[in-house]
């Protein structure tokens, strides 16, 4: 993901801090784990009402499953997330969008993990470096600040709209 876009926080469309939103997520890699291989990722919006709002696709080279989740996760984040202060402070914020994944290792690590690497100065349990650790870092850095987001585990491929 391109640094400048890591430090931006963007909104898009017709949507206030009223508007209660869910956001889909999706990533994946063909040829994963091989030297040469394509993927990409995609990020749905909806309203309430199951409205579409916005989506959005990118696609990227030499990457893996993960790294695709990820960043679509990551994606949402940063041009959704809602700044906690703003919570407290502004009485028409009052919803943090809620982010669906099928990545339980995304999930997982946004939720939970990155919180013990940060701790341990960005080395997990065996001892070893996160991969994809530019992108975990982004999410934690902008968490720090405030900003958030409900993610959620969604079980994959199981029909939903």
């Amino acid at each position: 993901m391109d640094q400048e876009k890591l430090s931006l926080k963007i909104t898009h469309g017709e949507l206030t801090s009223m508007s209660k939103i869910y956001i889909y997520t999706d990533g994946s890699c063909l040829a994963n784990g091989k030297e040469i291989n394509e993927g990409g990722f995609g990020v749905v919006v909806v309203d309430e009402n199951e409205n579409l709002l916005y989506t959005y696709k990118k696609r990227n080279k030499n990457t893996t499953n993960n790294r695709e989740e990820l960043r679509a996760i990551l994606y949402a984040f940063l041009n959704y997330g809602v700044q906690t202060k703003d919570m407290w402070t502004n009485p028409n914020c009052i919803y943090i969008p809620v982010v669906y994944s099928d990545s339980a290792y995304c999930v997982n690590t946004f939720n939970s993990w990155m919180f013990n690497w940060a701790k341990k100065g960005w080395i997990k349990s065996d001892n070893k470096t996160p991969e994809n650790l530019d992108l975990i870092q982004a999410y934690y850095n902008w968490y720090q600040k405030g900003y958030r987001i409900e993610l959620r585990k969604i079980k994959g491929h199981a029909g939903h709209k």
